[in-house]
């Protein structure tokens, strides 16, 4: 398992952990909300109260509440956290600029929500990109006929609870889009729609029909507890309804728990333009009728948590909600029926400090986990109500004692490497780590007995790690702590249902198929899958060795053919085709993961096996499926008048001759190019048509079942090492040389990377991003915004530009910029550039990179569509100077 993690703070509210569909856990304490990377889980602050003082200075001045609303965390609040949660995973324009992160929300104790947005890279600080507060100032579509008063203002604008939806995917969005839901103090619920660059209110409604009385301790002016169900497609008769997604908003008043659906739907509009550039204004949410659902033992004992389960179960949404000394479940249907009501007693007096749901073993089952803020558990393993089956529901409550008498053991003769194996499963469950930590302090302080304090808890985006949030103290004297002894940590077990979280993720075969799913990197991001599997210590070999075979078993349908015939390309959304034919085919996203499982090197030791920086092979269905997509796109004005665009193009179509040459649709794909740059741009590529010619004639002989192919292998050798036509050494001047899919060299031997998803030369680092799973480099959205200043330069020198501009003046990616060369030798160019923080990327709506006629250029497509490596699925960050 995953080793403990010390922070020195102390959450002074529950659920203080929130772990992102990217891998990163935020824990909130105080004024600080550190961010954990997974990748080295290293702490990372962002100190709320720094940026809450400078947002404050922006914020418009109010006058002090009258005091029938005066509120302590109002007017005198320091700005603590309170609550945290995550933006799904690849929403919207979150892609575009921020290179498919999460962001993140922070609710404070003062009743206000701050957005943070991520640095150019992992080691940076986080920053405030929103502050809500004043969105609901400034909104003006408020009903007219409520009492527009200085004190109905103050109460809007108090936020007391706050949750993110899920990713609503609709047909014409190319990522999805997610809204999140804001109660505030007027009893409304308000709806925002945030991307990276947009932030504004889509709806607002009622939480309950009664009025409000303002008069301090008389009546709640507030809904608490949101949480969001999973979205659904809406179909229905009428065209439109293909077009919608419906989720409930489940929320607590007064001991009741109420379900409002929500409806969204995108507006007919010009769905092609990129998502950057949607028109905010075109998504629609609006709120139907509340239902209540569930109640508490009266209206006085209040609904202190609402959680659902993130997919169906045997056709029903699963809806838990915590009430005092015990929990209920609830089954919904699609349309807000309860099905059926369960609930399960825990005695628990003290308040629930975490909860969460998790996969179980079986399809038809889902697992809740609950913690106390004094370390009690409650692990309920939930089935719905099927017809007349009696239900098989089971709950474990944990007292401190762990709960390995609860967990039946197999008939494994005793001291066999399977008891073995068993034994050290049942051991990891996130509740025996916990009172093996307690055991722990209590031994190296020489006490009797403690008491565990437990802060939050959270489950990992695949579902089968559970981290806990928790400290130690001695209950049997008094106990003086001192900012030295300040102590949290942060511990990792595993669960009964942890296998069954890698079957329901897709990464494992669910009976009875003998494949995978197999997920998108927008569903299961890189980093948290290996994250995932380097929590899971001494059984990481054995779940590696699985779901390498899992995948294994995935094929292409037409066998060796790899679907290449089947490409197509809509002219008028070009980014979205791209992203849609290469990050989505399940036969590409099961060689990603596969590439993932190569950087662990040694699966008994994967935190080791991480360290290792070398990238691992390419898989050549990838790049035959990245050259064909991209050589397939309809080629408009904006394009042939692109020069960065053309030497793109060009250099994939030398790889495809060179190193996809038994690929007949590449080679052939690749001929079609050569004859179009000949004819339409003007280039001299007569050499690379005859090499074409010749890679047609070796395949012809071997369909002929006249060569193998190695009596053709002396002559496609001597083919490599031609120099490019469009490539030239920033040093010499001379032509590179196609002889290496990763280093491009002159014939004097200087040296440099190549870009992994253009092949292009990388000359000017600055202008680059890396991988941060495979530490593979390409060419950032930032040459995009040079290609500008280069195109600018040249007419003003006088150049024509136009299509016969292609020449010496667009082979240098960083201009007179430095470039970074080495002598010819062994060692290949570095894999891991610097790059200067800061660094200015282009839009897509700049000159040069939109035609006149607003046609995008395919190197703009290409650069902000394919926003995740094509090899492995991973995030790209800019490395800044320190990292």
């Amino acid at each position: 398992m995953y080793r403990d993690l010390r922070l020195r703070l102390f959450p002074n509210h529950p659920n203080a952990l929130s772990w992102s569909r990217d891998g990163q856990l935020c824990v909130i304490a105080s004024e600080t909300a550190q961010i954990l990377v997974p990748n080295n889980l290293k702490p990372h602050h962002a100190s709320l109260r720094t940026h809450l003082l400078q947002s404050i200075q922006t914020s418009p001045e109010m006058a002090p509440a009258d005091a029938e609303v005066y509120s302590i965390g109002d007017e005198q609040g320091p700005g603590y956290a309170r609550a945290a949660a995550w933006s799904p995973l690849g929403v919207s324009g979150f892609r575009r600029k921020k290179k498919k992160r999460c962001i993140l929300g922070i609710l404070t104790t003062n009743h206000q929500v701050k957005i943070f947005v991520p640095g150019w890279d992992p080691w940076s600080d986080w920053v405030i990109r929103y502050d809500l507060t004043k969105y609901l100032i400034e909104y003006s579509g408020w009903d007219n006929d409520e009492e527009e008063d200085e004190t109905t203002v103050r109460m809007r604008v108090r936020t007391r609870s706050f949750s993110w939806s899920s990713a609503a995917t609709l047909p014409a969005s190319r990522w999805g889009e997610s809204l999140l839901a804001v109660a505030n103090d007027n009893l409304q619920i308000v709806l925002f729609r945030i991307t990276h660059d947009h932030c504004s209110i889509v709806e607002f409604f009622k939480g309950v029909d009664l009025e409000i009385v303002r008069k301090v301790g008389l009546r709640e002016t507030w809904v608490s507890c949101l949480a969001w169900s999973p979205w659904k497609r809406v179909r229905g008769g009428d065209e439109g309804d293909n077009n919608k997604s419906k989720a409930f908003l489940a929320y607590g008043f007064r001991g009741k728990v109420y379900i409002c659906p929500i409806t969204v739907s995108l507006e007919p509009g010009d769905y092609s333009r990129p998502p950057g550039d949607h028109d905010p204004s075109r998504l629609s949410a609006v709120a139907g009728n509340r239902l209540v659902v569930g109640s508490s033992i009266s209206d006085v004992h209040l609904v202190s948590a609402i959680t659902w389960a993130e997919e169906e179960i045997s056709g029903c949404l699963i809806l838990a909600y915590v009430i005092p000394r015990s929990v209920k479940i609830v089954a919904i249907s699609s349309d807000g029926e309860v099905m059926s009501t369960r609930e399960f007693v825990n005695g628990f007096v003290d308040h629930v400090a975490g909860y969460c749901f998790t996969p179980s073993t079986s399809p038809s089952r889902v697992m809740l986990h609950l913690a106390s803020s004094n370390g009690r558990t409650q692990i309920i393993d939930y089935t719905p109500t099927s017809g007349h089956m009696s239900e098989k529901s089971t709950s474990h409550i944990t007292e401190g004692a762990g709960d390995e008498q609860d967990v039946p053991t197999s008939d494994a003769p005793p001291g066999s490497r399977e008891e073995e194996e068993e034994l050290r499963a049942i051991a990891s469950r996130w509740t025996n780590v916990l009172e093996e930590r307690k055991q722990d302090y209590m031994a190296e302080h020489d006490l009797s007995t403690c008491t565990s304090r437990v802060y939050g808890i959270a489950a990992s985006s695949v579902g089968g790690i559970i981290a806990v949030a928790c400290s130690f103290h001695p209950n049997d004297s008094l106990q003086y702590i001192t900012a030295s002894k300040e102590m949290t940590k942060i511990v990792f077990g595993t669960h009964h249902g942890w296998e069954g979280a890698w079957q329901r993720r897709g990464l494992l075969a669910e009976p009875p198929s003998d494949e995978p799913r197999v997920p998108t990197p927008i569903e299961i991001s890189s980093e948290a899958f290996l994250f995932e599997i380097e929590c899971s210590g001494g059984r990481s070999a054995g779940i590696v060795d699985r779901i390498r075979k899992s995948l294994d078993k995935v094929h292409f349908r037409d066998g060796n053919g790899w679907d290449l015939e089947s490409i197509s390309i809509d002219g008028a959304g070009v980014d979205a085709s791209l992203a849609s034919n290469l990050l989505a085919k399940r036969e590409l996203n099961a060689l990603r993961y596969k590439c993932c499982l190569q950087t662990i090197s040694d699966p008994a030791n994967p935190r080791l096996s991480l360290l290792i920086n070398a990238p691992p092979k390419e898989y050549p269905e990838i790049i035959a499926h990245t050259i064909c997509n991209i050589l397939s796109v309809p080629r408009n004005s904006a394009t042939e008048n692109s020069n960065l665009s053309i030497r793109i193009i060009y250099s994939l179509a030398c790889i495809g001759i060179l190193g996809l040459y038994n690929s007949r649709p590449v080679v052939e794909l690749a001929r079609k190019t050569f004859f179009w740059l000949s004819t339409k741009v003007k280039v001299d590529v007569r050499t690379e048509l005859e090499i074409s010619d010749r890679r047609i004639s070796d395949l012809d002989v071997m369909e002929r079942g006249e060569d193998d192919g190695s009596g053709l292998q002396e002559i496609r050798d001597r083919d490599k090492g031609f120099a490019s036509r469009l490539e030239k050494c920033a040093l010499c001047d001379q032509g590179m040389t196609w002889s290496d899919l990763r280093v491009a060299e002159c014939s004097l031997g200087h040296r440099v990377s190549r870009c992994t998803l253009t092949f292009l030369p990388m000359k000017d680092y600055k202008l680059t991003k890396e991988c941060m799973v495979c530490k593979r480099t390409v060419l950032s959205e930032a040459i995009l915004a040079h290609e500008v200043e280069n195109s600018a330069s040249r007419n003003d020198g006088g150049d024509g530009g136009g299509s016969s501009g292609v020449g010496d003046e667009g082979m240098d990616d960083g201009g007179g910029n430095t470039t970074s060369t080495s002598k010819a030798g062994p060692t290949f160019a570095s894999s891991s550039p610097s790059r200067r923080r800061g660094a200015a990327a282009a839009s897509p709506s700049q000159g040069g990179v939109v035609g006149r006629g607003g046609e995008s250029t395919l190197a703009a497509s290409i650069l902000t569509g394919l926003d995740v490596c094509v090899h492995c699925g991973g995030r790209y960050w800019a490395k800044g100077e320190k990292g």
